[in-house]
């Protein structure tokens, strides 16, 4: 069956009827984008600050998801009901093997098998918690499109996943707690800025899973955060690096989670953003989304933008195009970090998140790794697609990368505030200012007279403080 039926049958957690296989768009047209960065570089490695200190507080172990998913665990066998972590550059800080067996019970577990554009004969996704609405809203922004000088625009919808606020963070977190209810943990551990969005809404969905969360977050204390106010709302517990460094939070997640551990708790580790290659799976699946609702439409895309700040989005996607046949040319928009950074960055995560998903054998039960279990090996690969093994690897023409940072990550920059109100004037569409907003200020300059594609992350609560600041204009 095609890919849309793994995207399907993603959605749900369990298999369903086969799905019919949409026409392939015609082929993209590479976009131009200046002077692009690629991905032909490794990451740089991690050079955390200092850490700060924990504050564990009560779980909900044995609640709700996490109780029945534990206990399926535990009768999967060795390696299933392990704490661990996602793993901060792809490898694991414990074990990360989801012990799949076991969750069939739950309704968790997804087998799925590729073929059409992919022609990969089987592939197994990872357990997965449903929390997003899927598949979100593709609109047509005519008006926008006119006033960027674009073919056509569609716009897809990711501020409207519809949980909590979460845009394009509910996608990898639904992989993300399932992998840690599989394990046993009873506290989630994450972390970033205080106006992570990330943050927020890992700590909804620790709470929907019956789990306690623990927030490690950069710097001092604000006066006022509305993400990091709903997050300790929602139960979350914070501490604080004291150090303005984000790098800050990745040196003390470790820490915090061993005090957990000393403290009798089962932690799992989530880096920053949720950027990891089992995160990532969540952006491969919705690649198969989007090219059922353009084919099913009869559309065609010659590009696709998104905002890059972890890489995360723009890794899954990668690594779904590529199983697609590359339908289309992926731009990616850097408002976080360097562009040759982040485009080293996305092309190991998205080079990770493809062989969990076409490796024969995948990661499927490997402790030490940010793996998947499955009650059988993944068969796929450059054998079963019949074609060299290059074919299946993620390469510097794959994706383009424009700086966008504008005056500093977190800050917004006068072409995104414009593009904001283009937006916002011609469809009456929404981004929030040091994100969404500097990735569509480029648009016209990647993708002029192109048929395009700009994927809407969220941020709607970043919007609203933003507009807190600054008062109505009008």
């Amino acid at each position: 069956m095609a890919m849309s039926a793994l995207a399907s049958r993603a959605k749900t957690g369990v298999n369903g009827p086969p799905a019919a296989s949409p026409q392939r768009p015609p082929d993209a047209a590479a976009a131009s984008a200046g002077a692009p960065a690629s991905g032909r570089h490794r990451p740089a490695q991690h050079r955390p600050a200092q850490p700060g200190a924990a504050a564990a507080g009560p779980g909900a172990a044995g609640e709700g998801i996490a109780g029945r998913v534990a206990a399926d665990a535990r009768k999967a066998g060795p390696g299933a009901g392990v704490a661990g972590s996602a793993g901060l550059d792809g490898a694991a800080q414990g074990s990360a093997g989801l012990g799949a067996a076991g969750l069939g019970g739950a309704g968790l577990r997804a087998r799925n098998e590729l073929a059409g554009p992919a022609r990969i004969t089987a592939a197994a996704l990872p357990a997965r918690i449903e929390l997003a609405a899927l598949p979100t809203p593709l609109m047509p922004a005519p008006r926008l499109a006119s006033a960027m000088g674009l073919e056509s625009l569609q716009v897809k919808r990711d501020d409207l996943t519809g949980f909590a606020l979460g845009g394009n963070k509910a996608r990898p977190l639904e992989y993300l707690v399932a992998a840690a209810c599989a394990q046993g943990a009873d506290t989630l551990v994450t972390g970033g800025a205080a106006e992570s969005n990330f943050c927020a809404a890992a700590a909804a969905a620790a709470r929907r899973a019956g789990l306690a969360c623990q927030l490690v977050i950069a710097g001092q204390p604000p006066r006022h955060c509305p993400g990091l106010d709903l997050a300790c709302s929602w139960g979350a517990r914070v501490s604080w690096t004291r150090t303005a460094a984000r790098a800050s939070v990745d040196a003390a997640l470790p820490r915090v989670a061993a005090e957990l551990s000393a403290a009798g708790r089962r932690p799992y580790v989530i880096p920053r953003g949720g950027a990891t290659p089992l995160g990532a799976v969540g952006y491969a699946v919705a690649a198969a989304e989007l090219y059922d609702q353009l084919a099913g439409r009869g559309l065609r895309a010659d590009c696709v933008l998104v905002a890059v700040g972890s890489g995360g989005t723009l890794a899954g996607l990668l690594a779904g195009n590529v199983l697609l046949g590359r339908p289309w040319r992926l731009l990616g928009a850097a408002v976080s970090r360097p562009a040759e950074e982040t485009a080293r960055r996305v092309q190991r995560l998205a080079s990770d998140c493809l062989q969990l998903l076409v490796a024969p054998g995948g990661a499927a039960g490997r402790r030490g790794t940010a793996g998947l279990g499955t009650a059988g090996p993944v068969t796929g690969g450059p054998e079963a697609l019949g074609e060299p093994g290059a074919r299946l690897a993620i390469t510097a023409g794959d994706f383009d990368l424009v700086d966008a940072r504008g005056p500093g990550h977190g800050l917004a920059s006068a072409d995104g505030s414009r593009a904001a109100g283009t937006a916002l004037r011609t469809e009456g569409l929404v981004v929030d200012p040091v994100h969404t907003a500097k990735a569509l200020a480029v648009l016209p300059s990647v993708a002029a007279g192109r048929n395009a594609v700009f994927w809407h992350t969220g941020g709607l609560l970043d919007a609203i403080a933003a507009a807190g600041r600054t008062g109505d204009d009008a």
